[in-house]
Formats: structure tokens, C-alpha cells, sequence
């Protein structure tokens, strides 16, 4: 007895804390698990709609991924992410039908030519203006985009829209023409985004970004180029959402004016925030939400709005950051409280 009243107290009480670090450290790797076996679920079920509807999930949460760079990471209020995924489905679709140009390379094209775009919007936005100069300059662009789209018939076949009649063909040797084929080039692109999340959040360039939405003076400072940075943040999120337009026509077969719309980039700003901004996972969660969710309960066809609308209001209320923010936080502290 007298031996464990000696026993002083540092040796008895860090198990927990130690359990707690080792499941903080586990926790991202069990979410990549659950993440693959999600991509896995469409193509195990036999019923075409569960493919369908997996086929749109990924597409809509590669683009949210894409979107978190520019005003996660960096925090610059960009409104004109949907334009640019118009304008990938749309030149890819140029290309291929007018120009005769593979679909494969179409994809580089499109993305170079989206790239080129946003830093000449971007760069005079946010050099001399920034904030919601900026959130009203890209959504003016957005609009003209859209106008565009809708009024020149001979090019995009005008308000009707354009009917896309190819495949993306195969992909070192794997066919992608089928809709199984169509579901893994939408998750294909949902990897990619992820992937350059990923590389973004763990680089000198993603600490920068963060440093950038912290406090703009203190790391200009520091040396970190603002503008540059912000720019960069800006086009890197806009190619990837052309990357994600390019594979958007061949599965849907149509593309219309109404894809370049504001309302789209203002249902992925949604969904960052009730996934949780600013984090990897948090696109991913907010869109099995914001977009499963309804298709879950469309037995209960009159309810299934209400639902979501309740579940959005209470993240809102008791999770500012989303439920990847308070996640990420609750890892954090485990961390730290074992260190």
C-alpha cells in the first residue's frame, strides 16, 4: 500500500492521454479507409441509380475540394468557382466535338486556359482590392460568363444548351464509356482534388495561404507574398474546378447556361461551412450531407427538406467551424494533451 501511495502521479495517469494521441494519430488514416470503401460502395451495388448518384456526389465534393483551396486555405471570397466548372465542360467540349482534339488532352487544355483566366481576373482584384471587392468582382464575372454562354448560339448552342455525344474513351487500357466507367472518372477527379488538398495543407505554400487569412500585415512581415500567394490560391482552385467541369459533360451528356450560375458556388460555400472550411475532410462531410442526405430520405418525400434544413441550422448553431473543424480540433487537443 505503501509503495502505490509513493508512486507519483505521473506514471498511473498518462494512459489515457496516451490512448487518446494514438487514436488522434489513427483517426485519419481509419477516415481514408472509410473514404475508399465509399468509393467502392457504388461499384459493388447492382442498381444503376446507386452508381448515378455516387457518380454525382464525387463530381459535387471535388468541386467543394477545389473551392476549399482558394477560401479555406486562404480564406479570399471567390465567387466564381461555378463559372469555371461551366468553362471547363464547356471548352472541353469545344475541343472535342469542333476541334476534333482527344478528350484526354482536351482536360490539360481546358485547365491551362482556366488557369489563364483566373489570374486575369484575380491578380488586378486582388492586388488593388480584395475582401468583397473581390467576392463582387468574380460574381460579376460568373454572370457575364453565364451571359455569354446563354447568347452565343452558334458556339454553345445558346440558352438550350449543348448535347454532348462522346466518352472520355479509355484510361490506360481501363474503359471509361460505361457508367461504372463514367463513376470512376468522377472519382478519379475527386482524388486528384484531394490529393492537391492534401499537398496544399502540408506545404510551405499551405502555411503561407493560412498565414495569408490570418493576418495579411503580419505575413507580409514575415515575407510571405500576399498578392502572389492569394493569386496562386485563386488559380490553382479554379483550374481544378475546370478539371471537374471537363469530366461533368461527357456523364451528363448536356451542358446548359445555368451550370456557370452564382446559386451553384453559393451551394458549395454551404457546403464548406457545414462541412467544416479550412479542412480536408470537411467538403467531403458536408457534401454526404448536403447531397446524400436528401437522396436518403426521399421516402419521406415531404419531410426530407425539412430534415436537411434542421440538420444545417444545428451544425450551424453548435459547430461554427463544421463538423471537420471540431473534429480537427478535438484531434489537436488529444495530441497536445499527450505531449
Amino acid at each position: 500500500m505503501s509503495a502505490m501511495l509513493n508512486t507519483p502521479l505521473a506514471t498511473v495517469s498518462p494512459a489515457p492521454a496516451t490512448l487518446r494521441s494514438r487514436l488522434a494519430h489513427a483517426i485519419p488514416w481509419i477516415g481514408w479507409v472509410v473514404l475508399a470503401v465509399l468509393l467502392v460502395v457504388p461499384m459493388l451495388g447492382g442498381s444503376r441509380y446507386i452508381v448515378y448518384l455516387g457518380t454525382l456526389i464525387a463530381l459535387q465534393a471535388a468541386l467543394a475540394t477545389s473551392l476549399n483551396i482558394v477560401m479555406g486555405y486562404a480564406g479570399q471570397f471567390a465567387m466564381s468557382h461555378a463559372a469555371f466548372y461551366g468553362f471547363g465542360a464547356y471548352a472541353s467540349a469545344i475541343l472535342v466535338t469542333s476541334v476534333g482534339l482527344n478528350f484526354w488532352v482536351a482536360v490539360p487544355a481546358a485547365m491551362l486556359a482556366a488557369g489563364v483566366l483566373s489570374v486575369a481576373i484575380g491578380y488586378p482584384a486582388l492586388r488593388y482590392t480584395g475582401g468583397v471587392h473581390l467576392a463582387l468582382i468574380t460574381f460579376a464575372f460568373g454572370e457575364l460568363a453565364r451571359l455569354v454562354a446563354a447568347n452565343w448560339d452558334s458556339l454553345t448552342g445558346g440558352p438550350m444548351g449543348m448535347r454532348v455525344m462522346y466518352s472520355p474513351g479509355s484510361f490506360f487500357g481501363f474503359d471509361l464509356s460505361s457508367a461504372k466507367g463514367l463513376y470512376w472518372l468522377a472519382a478519379g477527379m475527386l482524388l486528384v482534388c484531394l490529393l492537391v488538398s492534401v499537398v496544399v495543407e502540408r506545404s510551405r505554400f499551405g502555411r503561407g495561404l493560412v498565414a495569408v487569412r490570418e493576418d495579411e500585415t503580419l505575413a507580409s512581415f514575415i515575407g510571405v507574398n500576399v498578392v502572389g500567394y492569394k493569386v496562386a490560391a485563386y488559380a490553382i482552385s479554379s483550374m481544378l474546378a475546370a478539371m471537374v467541369g471537363c469530366a461533368y459533360a461527357p456523364i451528363m451528356s448536356f451542358i446548359s447556361p445555368d451550370l456557370l450560375s452564382a446559386h451553384e458556388t453559393i451551394s458549395l460555400i454551404g457546403v464548406l461551412i457545414l462541412g467544416g472550411i479550412g479542412t480536408v475532410v470537411g467538403p467531403i462531410i458536408g457534401t454526404l450531407v448536403f447531397f446524400g442526405l436528401p437522396e436518403m430520405l426521399r421516402v419521406a418525400r415531404l419531410y426530407r427538406l425539412v430534415v436537411l434544413g434542421v440538420v444545417i441550422v444545428l451544425v450551424v448553431l453548435f459547430m461554427p467551424k463544421g463538423v471537420g473543424g471540431v473534429l480537427r480540433e478535438r484531434l489537436d487537443r488529444w495530441k497536445r494533451g499527450a505531449a
